[in-house]
């Protein structure tokens, strides 16, 4: 029995002298794991601020992209104080042009210019977000999309805000011709 004793001290799979040996080998290959643990995810904390203020960005470039397409309150407080400052000139006199200007084109023109400069803030954000974001493999995938749909929602919000400027997309209203008094009837 003593043999047997002897043999079981020596191998790999006792456990009264196996343990002694084998525990500092795991202790050292768990604090090396757990080093490289804090490193990757101190990594990660870095690259998920990143990745925070990128997908905040992107969906603030969205909404932008889709405020210059619907117009926001700022656009409309603009075209109202327009109208208010055409009917107080429209007052003091003026033609039926003038005033038709004074009530509607400049308005129009106002909220044309709020809502393209918006588009163009849109644009610009997503367009820097999708610049920065294009070289790093780690930028999350839905961050470029919505960095990319807000960048295109700005341009389109930049084409209808340049449409009503010019007057693309329907034209000023006019005063409808009067004949001329004493021209037969």
């Amino acid at each position: 029995m003593t043999t047997d004793s002897a043999t079981n001290a020596t191998s790999p799979g006792n456990d009264s002298e196996g343990e002694p040996e084998d525990a500092p080998a795991t202790d050292q290959v768990q604090e090396s794991s757990s080093e490289a643990s804090t490193g990757e995810s101190a990594a990660a904390g870095t690259g998920s601020a990143g990745g925070f203020a990128a997908g905040a960005g992107a969906v603030i470039s969205a909404g932008l992209g889709v405020a210059s397409l619907t117009g926001t309150s700022l656009g409309e407080m603009l075209k109202t104080r327009k109208e208010i400052i055409g009917q107080i000139e429209s007052g003091t006199g003026g033609g039926g042009g003038d005033q038709i200007e004074a009530f509607y084109g400049a308005p129009w023109d106002v909220a044309a210019l709020v809502n393209g400069v918006i588009g163009l803030v849109a644009v610009v954000l997503g367009g820097v977000l999708l610049a920065a974001l294009a070289r790093r493999a780690e930028a999350h995938t839905w961050v470029k999309a919505v960095a990319l749909g807000g960048a295109v929602l700005g341009v389109l919000g930049l084409l209808v805000a340049g449409g009503m400027y010019f007057d693309l997309f329907a034209s000023a209203p006019e005063l409808p011709q009067q004949p001329a008094p004493g021209m037969g009837g």
